[in-house]
């Protein structure tokens, strides 16, 4: 990455971050938001593995019940919370298939083009949209602070597993799917995180808004951000470097698509829901 590169990536973090930052302050917000960020994540998987396909009006409809599966669902937790919803949140995700494969059955005739919109729906379905959905419990069960931590524990290990790996990165990770990738920036990556989560729950504690958690915690949490961003980050690779494509799109002037910007946060963000859990934090 060049100099130039480098400079639009920042500047466009440095304005795009605090806007998203505060969307996660109230579940309204934040609904907004990852719907939002799902449908464009979710259009640029399906684009990818139908790029050939020139119908884009079921690429958009199947974009469409996506992101409405991640609103819908978003919704369906607050009734299931407050005890008036009759079944289980997760079955909308169930419907939003069978409203993608039932579309796809009625505009779709080709069955070579039929086969990968289901794929590519489905993996978006769960996913772009199960995964990221996780937020709604982070936030519904520990509140905006924790939520806000989770995101921004994944962007301080990408800061930092970039700058270590761009300094002292000379074992490769993953040489086949991802040859940037170097040992040590898993290493800096996940000793920054580390570092991060302890100042950012000092804080956090301080004010009240965030519940405390122990220097065993915070390293449990900083080596399950390295291992999963890197899982989540060498997926997308993977798929990219199936269908040939540098990047999954170009709404992100130095990020590349949104796919690209999270798709560490598609792993990190329910492996962070299920450890709060599990630690019983």
């Amino acid at each position: 990455m060049n100099k130039k590169e480098l400079w639009t990536r920042v500047i466009s973090g440095v304005i795009i971050g605090p806007i998203v930052v505060f969307s996660y302050l109230t579940y309204p917000t934040l609904l907004g938001l990852v719907t939002t960020i799902v449908m464009l994540a979710s259009f640029e998987l399906i684009e990818l593995f139908t790029s050939d396909v020139k119908n884009s009006f079921i690429k958009l409809l199947l974009t469409f019940i996506v992101g409405t599966s991640s609103l819908i669902y978003g919704f369906s937790l607050e009734a299931e919370y407050r005890g008036i919803l009759p079944f289980e949140s997760e079955g909308i995700f169930f419907l939003a298939f069978v409203a993608s494969v039932f579309s796809i059955m009625l505009l779709v005739k080709e069955i070579t083009h039929t086969k990968r919109f289901i794929e590519s729906s489905a993996l978006s379905i769960i996913y772009v949209s199960f995964f990221l959905s996780n937020f709604y419990l982070i936030h519904l069960n520990y509140g905006p602070g924790m939520a806000i931590l989770a995101l921004t524990a994944v962007w301080a290990y990408d800061a930092g597993a970039y700058f270590f790996g761009l300094s002292f990165g000379k074992h490769k990770l993953s040489p086949h799917f991802s040859p940037k990738k170097s040992w040590e920036g898993l290493l800096g990556g996940i000793f920054f995180t580390f570092a991060y989560i302890f100042i950012f729950d000092s804080i956090g504690v301080f004010f009240g808004s965030i519940q405390k958690i122990t220097l065993l915690q915070t390293l449990i949490f900083a080596l399950m951000v390295g291992f999963f961003d890197t899982i989540g980050d060498l997926t997308e690779s993977i798929i990219k470097r199936y269908y040939n494509v540098k990047d999954s799109g170009e709404i992100l002037p130095g990020h590349g698509g949104m796919l690209d910007r999270i798709d560490g946060l598609l792993i990190v963000t329910p492996m962070w829901y299920f450890l709060l859990r599990i630690l019983w934090i």
